[in-house]
């Protein structure tokens, strides 16, 4: 697994999106989601870096992440939580970058570099929530969800996690909708992120395949 650090970035991104809904819910659980968000963020610069070597670039993005993130969980203060979300949308587009880059660097796809698609696929999820985060906290009510399926009224996070997977994915935008124009601006962006990411995925496999053959 050390030889593999996309293998421990896919598995701690799944265990965040598991362990989440319970642990947002109880006492303790917040500050025990922070220190494991430290450990995703980490483990994703780390993936990065593997064999992109631009750790420097990738520091300036993480620490002000971090120190934001836990700032922003642990106080009120105005201006904490909107900037936490830019940092956190920009330190997760660096490393899919960073990601993206290490896939396509050479004529070998190895296990590291398949589930670096995998791990590239689901922080791209993820950084296009923190960015619906921000637009929901600049333009209150810019997404709608179903009061059935929402009954205390609030659009949170985890809320515009799921809905950027759906968005991601193509399956439909189900009980949450974009109202706001920013919101289906950013939305219409995700969806041709998507769909240009499986076909240049396809595109290379088959490109790769073909020269193996030759």
């Amino acid at each position: 697994m050390l030889k593999l650090p996309n293998a421990l970035l896919i598995g701690a991104l799944v265990a965040q999106v598991l362990l989440f809904p319970a642990l947002d819910r109880i006492a303790g659980g917040r500050a025990f989601l922070v220190v494991f968000e430290w450990l995703i963020l980490a483990l994703a610069l780390r993936a990065a870096r593997a064999k992109t070597h631009q750790s420097r670039l990738g520091y300036l993005f993480l620490l002000p992440a971090v120190v934001l993130h836990v700032l922003a969980a642990f106080t009120t203060l105005p201006g904490l939580y909107p900037a936490s979300l830019v940092t956190q949308a920009a330190f997760h587009g660096f490393v899919v970058w960073s990601l993206l880059r290490y896939v396509f660097s050479d004529d070998v796809m190895t296990i590291d570099e398949l589930l670096a698609a995998a791990s590239m696929y689901i922080l791209l999820a993820f950084a296009f929530a923190y960015l619906y985060a921000l637009i929901e906290f600049l333009h209150p009510g810019a997404f709608f969800i179903n009061p059935i399926n929402n009954p205390d009224g609030t659009v949170g996070w985890w809320e515009l996690l799921y809905f950027s997977f759906t968005c991601l994915t193509s399956v439909g935008f189900g009980e949450i909708t974009p109202v706001a124009d920013a919101a289906r601006a950013v939305v219409m962006l995700q969806q041709m992120a998507g769909v240009l990411y499986v076909a240049l995925l396809i595109s290379r496999m088959t490109q790769m395949q073909a020269r193996r053959r030759s």
